[in-house]
């Protein structure tokens, strides 16, 4: 049976422009931090992680990305 790993991400509105800010609840390093949400998306799916949703709300200046890939096993 398959197994997943997920990662969330939170987004703000930065600038004019939308910056990843932190990863499954860990801020990012500054050169991390303030980088566009396209340059960050096509970093993880260079890893492997491909986009599950989406979600901005524009009245708060925030959102979230969830990411998942297949979890590799340690005894495979």
């Amino acid at each position: 049976m398959p197994k997943w790993e997920y990662l969330f991400v939170r987004f703000d509105y930065f600038a004019g422009d939308l910056c990843v800010h932190s990863a499954n609840g860990q801020e990012l390093r500054n050169e991390q931090k303030k980088q566009p949400l396209y340059d960050y998306s096509n970093q993880m799916g260079e890893q492997g992680w491909e986009m599950l949703n989406f979600n901005f709300t524009p009245a708060y200046g925030y959102g979230f990305l969830t990411f998942k890939r297949l979890k590799l096993d340690q005894e495979e």
